[in-house]
């Protein structure tokens, strides 16, 4: 007897030790997966964002025939001394390119174009800038520049500019204005938008949603009014925050083309999402 109960006192444990290894409990809980919190997670602080492999808000769908010219301005500097005519044009992959030309300087340095979210003169770095592309002095601007990276809609890139660039031998004291803008140009996009219907609610919190909704003006809201950004909590995941706001996760990244998500469908918390299709 004595070798029996032995024997059973083993299994039982084995098995409560097999519950507690994968979460469960004995009692019938489960605690495997975590509770979102509003309170960052220590490896999630310590991880960078990666954009996620399903960026492409609205699939592979052509926006406009290739070939067809979607935006056209000038880049110029607040004396007019330097500057580049852009045109940016759908190829055949989908996405567009922009097409440069003109491009004059009174005072030739290392110069890169680049196309941003919002700019104005003597903005700095902008770690978020697309299709940014350096050349030397006193030699021509490339013709052709991808925005490839932008994706379908590239329309949320609302400027492009000129930044002086440093040299290859480091940065000289003479130059304190490089990586300033020096000069800028104001895109307008004729791209049709995918979704003309698009209409945002405001829902209730709930698992994978938890996050703060706020309106225009900055006030909080519950479960009434027009909302304009939501602030990501610990736990939310893509596909339940667009369901709280009543549209579909190809509307939730279209409303937010930088946004990054992890593998498992999550977004970084604290990440302030748009939520209104007029300011994207």
């Amino acid at each position: 007897m004595r070798g029996t109960h032995a024997a059973t006192t083993a299994i039982i444990g084995t098995v409560l030790t097999g519950l507690l290894l994968t979460g469960c409990t004995a009692f019938g809980g489960d605690d495997s997966v975590p509770k979102p919190t509003r309170q960052a997670a220590e490896d999630a602080t310590a991880q960078t964002p990666q954009p996620d492999s399903t960026l492409d808000t609205v699939g592979s769908k052509q926006a406009v025939p290739a070939g067809t010219v979607v935006a056209e301005t000038d880049a110029v500097s607040k004396s007019g001394d330097t500057r580049v005519h852009v045109r940016v044009v759908a190829n055949e992959h989908g996405t567009f390119e922009a097409h440069l030309s003109g491009y004059r300087t009174t005072e030739p340095q290392p110069m890169t174009v680049e196309f941003r979210r919002t700019a104005e003169f003597g903005d700095w770095w902008d770690s978020g800038a697309v299709a940014a592309t350096t050349w030397e002095p006193n030699t021509d601007a490339p013709d052709t520049v991808s925005l490839s990276d932008a994706g379908a809609y590239p329309d949320w890139l609302h400027d492009v500019v000129l930044v002086p660039a440093p040299l290859q031998d480091g940065d000289s004291d003479t130059r304190p204005w490089v990586g300033s803008v020096l000069a800028v140009g104001a895109l307008s996009w004729k791209i049709p938008n995918p979704f003309p219907d698009l209409t945002v609610t405001v829902g209730k919190d709930r698992p994978g949603a938890y996050g703060y909704v706020f309106d225009k003006a900055g006030k909080r809201l519950d479960d009434t009014g027009t909302p304009s950004t939501y602030q990501v909590a610990h736990g939310d995941d893509q596909t339940t925050v667009a369901k709280r706001f009543g549209i579909t996760v190809p509307e939730l990244r279209w409303l937010n083309p930088t946004m990054k998500v992890r593998d498992d469908g999550w977004i970084y918390e604290d990440t302030v999402l748009n939520l209104d299709p007029a300011t994207r």
